[in-house]
């Protein structure tokens, strides 16, 4: 088979960046995804969270018209504005705000623990009100992504692995479902983006995945469906309802070479001694599910999107850091208009080579 970009990765990077080049592109696209289902990593198993107040003011900027965009599609994505609640000390609160892009208020300690009664007895400093913050349906996002796409022509084959990259564009890719040749090579591939670009002989961007695990939190009264979800950044964790339960995140960050979705040896230890020593109003709820996913991040923590400095036909989209999900359709946006309108010659801040040699 002939087409002129392939894409390896059906996850948010993957379907974002399909989304919007199928808008404007010409030619033929192709998605090709390892799983049987799209999204089955990183980009389907987590919290759902758009969180838009981050350190990193760039971030923040992709992240806000990321929102803007989900608020115009919010019933076809199905994301709900609850909201956000962050706590913590003020000085670390006041670094993440951006009155100017990203309406917040703080708001009174007893009024929090009026509003969540399950934070009664935790200390905290500070709360920061952010409305325009929510809860997305992951699902319902990447299968808007990827419909859309292919209702313009660009195609999708599941349960297709590379095996071998041939070739500096075109390049040949034998695959577990035949052979393609393409133009054009976009690494959309997460944790694996950089396994891709060593089958591609492209640059060593060095990529590394921390695990981050998720808990399902029963047996915990009173949950109301509306609450936002509280993020403290000083004790590092997060929670929101979920279906009549707790869904609750340690932050975790667990460096991995492999990337099996298996739970981590104490991982449940270390939740049972964060509520004892937090969230008194927890200690007798139940743990009624775990699961993992990964968080591929670059060393200076910013995203790696445009071409290859050695792989002349091969581009990035990658080293997302978790925030695929909540800033997907500005990163998609970004990654289609460098892709049609630059070389690989061109200078660009998100470019691999900012690595080399450090």
């Amino acid at each position: 088979m002939k087409t002129d970009v392939v894409i390896v990765g059906a996850g948010f990077a993957g379907a974002s960046t399909a989304f919007h080049l199928s808008r404007s592109f010409s030619g033929s696209v192709l998605i090709v995804e390892k799983e049987t289902v799209p999204g089955f990593h990183a980009s389907g198993r987590n919290a759902s969270l758009v969180l838009q107040s981050t350190l990193n003011p760039d971030l923040r900027q992709v992240l806000s018209k990321s929102c803007q965009a989900y608020v115009k599609h919010q019933e076809l994505i199905g994301f709900n504005q609850q909201g956000s609640i962050l706590l913590g000390g003020k000085k670390l609160l006041k670094s993440l705000e951006d009155p100017n892009l990203i309406p917040s208020e703080y708001i009174d300690v007893d009024k929090v623990l009026s509003q969540i009664p399950l934070l009664r007895g935790h200390r905290f400093e500070a709360a920061l009100w952010t409305p325009s913050d929510g809860i997305m349906d992951i699902s319902a996002l990447l299968q808007f992504y990827l419909s859309q796409a292919q209702s313009r022509s660009a195609k999708l084959w599941l349960d297709c692995s590379l095996l071998k990259i041939s070739g500096t564009g075109p390049y040949q890719l034998q695959t577990t479902q035949g052979t393609i040749e393409t133009r054009y090579l976009i690494n959309a591939a997460g944790a694996w983006a950089g396994e891709i670009a060593r089958l591609a002989k492209a640059s060593v961007v060095p990529l590394a995945s921390f695990k981050r695990h998720l808990f399902v939190l029963g047996g915990i009264t009173p949950i109301e469906l509306h609450w936002p979800f509280v993020w403290n950044q000083d004790k590092n964790f997060y929670f929101r309802p979920e279906s009549g339960d707790l869904l609750f995140s340690l932050c975790d960050e667990e460096q991995s070479t492999h990337f099996e979705t298996s739970v981590s040896t104490n991982i449940s230890q270390s939740l049972a001694e964060l509520v004892w020593l937090e969230l008194p109003t927890l200690r007798e709820a139940t743990q009624k599910k775990v699961w993992s996913c990964f968080r591929t991040k670059t060393p200076d923590g910013s995203f790696v999107i445009g071409w290859d400095s050695v792989a002349k036909s091969f581009f990035w989209v990658a080293g997302l850091g978790g925030h695929g999900m909540g800033a997907s359709w500005q990163i998609g946006k970004l990654a289609s208009e460098y892709f049609l309108n630059s070389t690989a010659d061109t200078e660009h801040p998100f470019i691999p080579d900012r690595f080399e040699n450090k």
